[in-house]
């Protein structure tokens, strides 16, 4: 049996454990309640942006190149932190498998160094991308000139973004996207049957990049969210199952205490007993 000075550094050993995970819950669940909040305020202007790129579809978004290569844009979002359960492990073997299925070999844009700590595993060349753990508008807008660049200029054949969908607090579910070119809505109304002055191009270009951007700020909002909530969820799990093994080590302690003391008196018992007769 451990000693009681082993159970004791065991239980500080726990506390600590079970402090910092509580630390770390508290942060993710306020980082979470602001990008709950911002998803909740274009919630509705994300729906309006979607049926608009829907309805134009990839007719807007014209390319300069003559050449374009027959390979995907792969931009795929992943963390670059542990201490959030099983959204590291799905998401990149979900990248992986996607990578696999590759005819030709992708041009690959990487967030998170979980993600890039896999590409370098596996000798992939990939550029490493980067924003804030709570992204701005800014960080959407220089991403969506980086796809768009991309994609005008026929490095790529098409954008598409690989990563965590946030469903809701407890779930988040492993997605791939095509973002560029965004597909046609299949509905009555064309696009192509309206009129537009000067032109088609001219009038919806600004509209659409607008759309554009926010369906990747949306995407990059959900994809933080679920980290957070992740994190949130692992580290109460976290808290819980500290808050378990503290109590029995107390109570274990507690009756190795009570028994020395108990063995303590019968010792002093048995000798005075036997020197006063």
């Amino acid at each position: 049996m451990a000693t009681l000075q082993t159970l004791r550094k065991r239980l500080k050993s726990i506390q600590a454990t079970a402090d910092m995970a509580s630390a770390l819950r508290t942060a993710s669940s306020v980082k979470y309640a602001r990008i709950s909040r911002e998803l909740a305020n274009i919630e509705v202007y994300s729906k309006v942006c979607d049926d608009t790129l829907a309805l134009f579809g990839g007719d807007v978004f014209k390319r300069s190149a003559k050449e374009i290569k027959p390979r995907n844009c792969l931009v795929v979002f992943t963390n670059s932190r542990g201490f959030c359960g099983g959204f590291n492990s799905e998401i990149l073997k979900f990248f992986e498998s996607c990578y696999l299925q590759e005819s030709e070999q992708p041009l690959l844009l990487v967030f998170g160094q979980k993600g890039i700590a896999l590409c370098q595993t596996n000798a992939w060349d990939f550029e490493e991308m980067s924003f804030r753990e709570i992204p701005s508008y800014t960080d959407a807008e220089v991403l969506t000139k980086k796809i768009f660049d991309i994609y005008a200029s026929g490095e790529a054949d098409r954008i598409e973004f690989i990563y965590q969908r946030f469903d809701n607090m407890m779930r988040q579910t492993p997605t791939r996207d095509v973002m560029l070119p965004h597909p046609q809505k299949d509905d009555s109304l064309d696009a192509r049957e309206m009129l537009f002055l000067p032109d088609m191009e001219t009038a919806v270009y600004a509209p659409s990049m607008y759309c554009l951007t926010n369906s990747v700020y949306r995407i990059m909002l959900g994809h933080c969210a679920g980290i957070q909530a992740a994190t949130t969820i692992a580290m109460r799990n976290a808290c819980d199952n500290a808050e378990e093994s503290i109590a029995k080590l107390e109570t274990l302690i507690n009756r190795i205490r009570q028994a020395e003391v108990t063995n303590s008196v019968i010792e002093t018992s048995s000798f005075l007993a036997g020197h006063f007769e």
